[in-house]
């Protein structure tokens, strides 16, 4: 049901496996938060988060409520899509509007241009725009490597980045080089004997240990059952999945504090099909 290979498993970005999604003709999936404070019983909420998707399984937008440290946070995510399912733009609404991210391709789908729009209502309750800024990309492909230049909003180029590629074609490292600064920083990733991402390591330039690591852990059937996270070394936040065991849909999502104890429970019991 859930596609992490990019390692892009519950982040801002579609993880959802389109083909499980069409097959299955799920349209909505509506979760409910739960939280257990140490030493507390839990304490079903009335915050939510509701995936969309579209008929032919792509993820179309994201709904969540939440409440952080006190406040209410609402979320909103929409995505829209070319004729060959490239994201073409992405919206984040925060509450106060939204701040969209526009994506132009070439013929190999790779990304020549990104593109800042903030969108919002102003005091007469006129939808405005505001276009922020925008940059472009260009490519050059070598053996088992893609280097990307990246140029800012004055056409000048600021970041270089190398994707390393092994034999098989799979990513095995992502370096950023900050042109004036030299700053650097790289990302390794490692797979399990399936071919499915098992870590991705973040290093700062003359640091051995990673600053940020990611686990990933699977069952024997490829599903991805858990998540961790390690800033520095210490083992921070847990996120664990649970699928119902009759229809193998999504059930639960998990996220643990490590530090404080506090769990925050994630319940898809609505499913809306087409």
């Amino acid at each position: 049901m859930l596609d992490n290979s990019k390692g892009n498993a519950f982040t801002d970005k579609p993880f959802f496996n389109q083909e499980f999604i069409r097959e299955n003709k799920i349209h909505f999936l509506n979760g409910q938060y739960t939280y257990k404070k140490p030493g507390e019983v839990m304490r079903i909420t009335k915050y939510h988060y509701v995936y969309e998707f579209d008929t032919i399984g792509r993820l179309i937008s994201t709904f969540e409520t939440r409440k952080d440290d006190g406040t209410k946070d609402t979320i909103w995510n929409k995505y829209l899509y070319s004729k060959s399912d490239l994201i073409v733009e992405h919206k984040k609404g925060d509450g106060k509007g939204f701040t969209s991210t526009l994506y132009e391709y070439d013929d190999q789908n790779n990304i020549v241009k990104e593109s800042y729009v903030r969108e919002y209502i102003d005091s007469l309750g006129i939808r405005q725009q505001t276009i922020l800024n925008s940059e472009s990309m260009v490519y050059s492909k070598y053996d088992l490597q893609t280097k990307k230049t990246v140029f800012n909003s004055y056409g000048l180029p600021y970041v270089d980045e190398f994707y390393n590629y092994n034999e098989l074609g799979y990513l095995i490292e992502h370096v950023q080089r900050l042109i004036m600064t030299s700053a650097v920083l790289t990302k390794k990733y490692e797979y399990n004997d399936k071919g499915f991402i098992s870590t991705i390591k973040t290093f700062q330039m003359g640091t051995e240990l990673p600053i940020e690591e990611i686990q990933y852990f699977y069952d024997v059937h490829s599903n991805l059952l858990e998540k961790h996270f390690y800033r520095n070394g210490v083992f921070t936040t847990e996120i664990e999945i649970i699928f119902n065991e009759k229809s193998k849909l999504l059930a639960y999502v998990l996220t643990h504090d490590i530090a404080t104890k506090f769990i925050m429970i994630l319940g898809f019991k609505d499913y809306v099909f087409y």
